[in-house]
């Protein structure tokens, strides 16, 4: 019965994310494909960190942030545009959340300080690699916001790291220029739901083939 309850909220939510899809986007076309890419990850995603966390206020927060990243990275990938209001508005909910809720209340320190290292770390890396802008930045910090300190550091190596296989698939099979080819929320957000459902297995997994290896 949870399950269904989750999918029937989540069919809602990606009902009203394709809604502010379309209105801050509207060039974007209304066909099946880009309906199944708002809608499939709104729905998988929240049924799969329900199924690893069960029910609690982590489980909420981590479920309410999907739609959040899908929809910036949707609206990045097809016009490469980070709205404010978007990163905010998920920022404000999450802020909520932890603040209506004594375990994560608990750890709210964590998660602040997840917001103001992301912020500040890749303002910083979007100076010297000029590959950031400012929404990146921001979303950055929605972000690792949720995750808190933790995980914050790993998130944005993770990030750069699946940008930069991405990057040379596209200069090998495409033949362009990476800085003209690559939005970076969808990477951020791929990164960002891998810790939320393995948390840092697929590190630690990398680290142990190279050890075996060398």
């Amino acid at each position: 019965m949870i399950y269904f309850t989750i999918l029937i909220i989540f069919i809602i939510l990606s009902y009203i994310s394709e809604k502010i899809i379309y209105g801050l986007d509207n060039s974007m076309d209304k066909n099946l494909s880009n309906k199944i890419l708002i809608f499939l990850p709104n729905m998988i995603i929240p049924i799969l960190i329900y199924t690893k966390y069960e029910l609690s206020m982590q489980t909420v927060s981590y479920m309410l942030l999907i739609p959040f990243l899908t929809m910036v990275s949707i609206i990045d990938f097809k016009t490469t545009y980070v709205y404010d209001i978007t990163i905010l508005s998920g920022i404000i909910m999450q802020s909520v959340i932890f603040l209506l809720n004594k375990e994560l209340n608990v750890n709210l320190m964590s998660h602040l300080k997840g917001l103001f290292i992301g912020i500040i770390l890749s303002y910083i890396l979007a100076k010297v690699t000029k590959s950031l802008g400012d929404g990146d930045i921001g979303f950055y910090g929605l972000c690792t916001f949720v995750l808190g300190d933790k995980y914050c550091l790993y998130m944005i190596f993770l990030s750069f790291m699946l940008a930069s296989i991405y990057g040379g698939y596209v200069l090998l099979r495409k033949q362009k220029s990476i800085k003209s080819s690559i939005p970076f929320t969808p990477f951020i957000s791929l990164a960002t739901i891998l810790i939320i459902l393995t948390q840092k297995d697929i590190i630690n997994l990398y680290f142990d083939i190279l050890s075996r290896n060398l």
